[in-house]
């Protein structure tokens, strides 16, 4: 079995892991979502199980996953 990365670069913001394009923070999101979910699964609950839900773009123009809502993140962003 092979497990294909989702490409990431660094960003100058600080966020950590960024990527280049929608597509590919689309892909990626996805991706952290099934693993979240097999951890899930494993351990029997999701409690307090950090979990990205969405992915948003930076003054960088580049795009970054969160757990956020938007309203939350629109909140700490201010």
């Amino acid at each position: 079995m092979t497990i294909r990365a989702v490409k990431f670069v660094s960003c100058e913001c600080g966020h950590g892991r960024a990527y280049q394009d929608e597509h590919t923070a689309a892909k990626a999101l996805g991706r952290a979502q099934a693993k979240r979910d097999r951890v899930g699964e494993r351990k029997g609950h999701r409690r307090g199980l950090y979990r990205e839900n969405r992915y948003y773009q930076c003054e960088h123009g580049l795009f970054h996953l969160t757990a956020l809502s938007r309203s939350e993140y629109l909140g700490a962003a201010a």
